[in-house]
């Protein structure tokens, strides 16, 4: 019974810190529209039969790509099973208040038996008890170990069990506008040698005195969001050749990595003066830094590979030369382009407040076929986690997508924990006093240091 109780706390603890920030925003918010019918019959392989009950079906959606899907897989599991119901439950909101309104909801023990956000919240939602773990359905489920490599197995597991089931993952690239580039004198094909190349390549962009570009995008502060963690201090620690986390998942609270990556931010933001000051106080500062990649106005970004779905659309509507958008991977202290920072991507969850798990995984295994996982992100391009689905001849045929989806084969995933909201915090706090001159490279990392003990605890936190 004690033990009990000591989980209850500890459930009850992580589910006050999920809802921080989310007062004012009620949960029936999440009653929404029902998504469009399918243009096109769809039959999904291995349907069970015989489920009975009912079950919803909830995800957002802003730009209107995944709803035909959904419907076809719900569809497909209510023919099969004609004593089953299965609710679809659009919303055409932004993903961050979605998920407001849905940690809202399951701390009811209400919200969508399906549950679709992004996959970085498994270590919150499974520390809140707020989802289901899906080892039992995916050990009678062959496609699981078949077609998913381990890697992307691995992205979905915490505390030793499986929480979710990805579809299109999550990249990054360094994006470059190759016109820019040659105005400065470096070349259409330009490559860094190494991680100082990336300066150098801002500093002749600035030196060419390019009215209105923005030469180099290295995300700070608060109002950088998960970007400033995902998009621009992670990747600077991990060319330095350090780690956010060590092996036996204590958090690095100091090393030479995390300096040098501080350093590096001084000499981006302060010495060189080749970032824009709009960064750190822009309302969603990426939203305007991926534009001015599409119209030519900034020459270097370090961003989610699904922004080139934006530009690709850009390109069909004449607005955006594609051909002068170059995408790399991510340079090191010494080598060229050599690595991404991968992630889960927006996954599916089953709600443990659910009444019909079985029905609920019969419509994530019916949607996570091969056909849909490809054709879905080949119309928001992403890479794929089926094998099988990367090999279907559509897919091969986009070059952007195959060099995506190959880029994770040289991809470090941030980790799953349900701390990982905590640590971007002190990041965030770090570069900002990096980026605002208020502390040196030493000061800022000691303070993160600290911050790290005081938002995890001393014992889980590590000096390399």
């Amino acid at each position: 019974m004690a033990d009990q109780d000591a989980t209850r706390a500890r459930t009850n603890v992580s589910r006050r810190r999920l809802l921080q920030g989310t007062a004012g925003v009620g949960a029936a918010g999440l009653l929404g529209a029902t998504a469009p019918k399918a243009s096109r019959a769809f039959a999904a392989p291995m349907l069970q039969t015989g489920l009975t009950g009912e079950i919803t079906v909830g995800f957002a959606d802003e730009l209107g790509k995944k709803p035909p899907y959904v419907q076809r897989a719900a569809d497909a599991v209510t023919s099969a099973n004609p004593g089953a119901t299965v609710n679809v439950d659009l919303r055409q909101v932004a993903g961050g208040d979605y998920t407001t309104q849905l940690l809202l909801a399951l701390d009811s023990g209400e919200g969508p038996d399906v549950i679709h956000i992004g996959g970085d919240r498994i270590g919150q939602l499974a520390d809140a008890g707020y989802i289901e773990p899906l080892d039992a359905y995916l050990a009678e489920w062959p496609d699981w170990t078949a077609q998913y490599p381990e890697a992307i197995r691995n992205g979905v597991t915490y505390q030793d069990q499986v929480w979710a089931v990805p579809y299109g993952l999550d990249t990054r690239f360094l994006y470059f506008r190759r016109d820019i580039l040659e105005q400065a004198g470096l070349g259409r094909d330009w490559e860094p040698a190494n991680l100082d190349g990336l300066l150098e390549a801002a500093v002749a962009v600035k030196e060419a005195g390019l009215e209105g570009v923005a030469p180099y995008v290295l995300y700070a502060g608060r109002a950088g969001s998960g970007g400033t963690a995902s998009h621009g201090f992670a990747p600077i620690v991990l060319a330095n050749g350090g780690d956010l986390i060590d092996a036996e998942g204590r958090w690095v609270g100091d090393s030479p990595a995390i300096r040098a990556a501080l350093a590096y931010y001084e000499r981006a933001w302060r010495e060189l003066e080749v970032v824009p000051q709009e960064i750190l106080t822009a309302t969603e500062p990426w939203k305007p830094m991926r534009e001015g990649m599409g119209t030519g106005k900034v020459a270097l970004l370090y961003e989610g590979g699904w922004v080139y779905g934006g530009y690709v659309t850009g390109a069909a509507e004449g607005t955006i030369d594609l051909e002068s958008i170059g995408y790399l991977l991510h340079p090191t202290v010494d080598a060229g382009p050599s690595f991404t920072i991968g992630g889960p991507g927006t996954v599916w969850y089953i709600n443990a407040a659910s009444e019909n798990k079985d029905l609920a995984w019969e419509f994530i295994k019916t949607f996570n076929n091969a056909e849909t996982v490809a054709q879905l992100n080949l119309e928001d391009p992403h890479p794929v986690a089926r094998q099988d689905s990367a090999a279907l001849p559509s897919f091969q045929e986009n070059q952007y997508l195959v060099d995506a989806t190959a880029s994770l084969e040289q991809a470090r995933f941030l980790p799953v924990s349900a701390d990982l909201a905590k640590v971007t915090e002190a990041i965030q706090t770090a570069t900002d006093a990096i980026a605002t001159g208020q502390s040196s490279p030493e000061e800022a990392a000691e303070r993160y240091a600290q911050d790290l003990q005081r938002a995890v605890g001393e014992e889980n936190v590590v000096t390399q």
